[in-house]
């Protein structure tokens, strides 16, 4: 079966060949990294951008890439088009750094996205570090991207603890298709976020909510400096909750692999 981890962090960009190694022991054909994150200078994002890319440039197609921006940094726009056009970037990631998904100074920078058809992964749920930063990160506020409809974006971690909110957000962006031209435009990334003792429901919650796996993908949040062993153990465990829950081969391979790789294609 093949496996696509949609949610790892960078960390030492030194090894590339070591990486792959430890992507082969795992049983995982192709991981998405978040390029390191930056909160107020676009140089610094575009510094950052660069080094994933060339580390990335070992095997295209097992490393995949997410640029991580700011909007509220100035020339961000102009930065995610360089990464989505001419980086070989499959994606964004996006924090809700103390702003609001719905704020009007954000209006152009969600226009630019949705003229590009941008993929997004967006931080979702409680959020370790950035100062108070959870209270940006609830789920309902990216139904402000039903007004641009090419987007499609991803809420990372379940939304934990907001995983019924992010069940809600789901089901108001399957409703828009509608009276939209373009499909369902959300995703739910299983990145744990979810604790042990409420991650078989949630992931079950989420199945019969959506109506099986096409809009759920899987991740980790590994990090590239690592051995790994925590992808290993997320990989495991939720292969134990799957069986558990009765999730067939193919549904299996679509939360594994195929949502994350229609969502975020290689760009080779």
């Amino acid at each position: 079966m093949r496996i696509v981890d949609c949610h790892v962090h960078v960390g030492k960009l030194d090894d590339a060949s070591s990486l792959l190694r430890m992507m082969d022991a795992n049983g995982v054909q192709r991981m998405l990294i978040l390029s390191e994150s930056e909160r107020i200078s676009a140089g610094k994002t575009l510094e950052n951008m660069r080094a994933l890319q060339k580390f990335a440039s070992a095997d295209r197609a097992r490393l995949g890439m997410l640029a991580w921006i700011n909007p509220t940094i100035p020339g961000a726009a102009r930065l995610a088009e360089r990464a989505l056009t001419e980086m070989g970037y499959s994606g964004l990631k996006i924090i809700p750094d103390h702003w609001y998904a719905y704020e009007p100074r954000l209006e152009p920078f969600w226009e630019k996205m949705d003229a590009l058809k941008a993929s997004i992964l967006f931080h979702t749920g409680t959020l370790y570090g950035f100062e108070d930063g959870s209270r940006f990160c609830h789920p309902e506020y990216l139904e402000k991207l039903v007004q641009y409809p090419n987007i499609r974006f991803a809420m990372a971690h379940v939304s934990w603890p907001w995983c019924e909110e992010c069940l809600a957000v789901m089901g108001r962006m399957k409703a828009a298709v509608h009276y939209q031209k373009v499909g369902w435009q959300s995703y739910i990334d299983l990145t744990p976020g979810t604790p042990p003792h409420i991650r078989k429901q949630a992931i079950a919650n989420a199945l019969s909510f959506c109506g099986g796996a096409d809009h759920i993908m899987w991740g980790t949040d590994s990090t590239t400096g690592g051995n790994l062993n925590y992808q290993k153990e997320i990989l495991e465990g939720d292969r134990k909750i799957f069986a558990e829950l009765g999730v067939d081969a193919a549904q299996q391979e679509r939360m594994f692999s195929g949502t994350a790789d229609e969502v975020f294609p290689a760009r080779v």
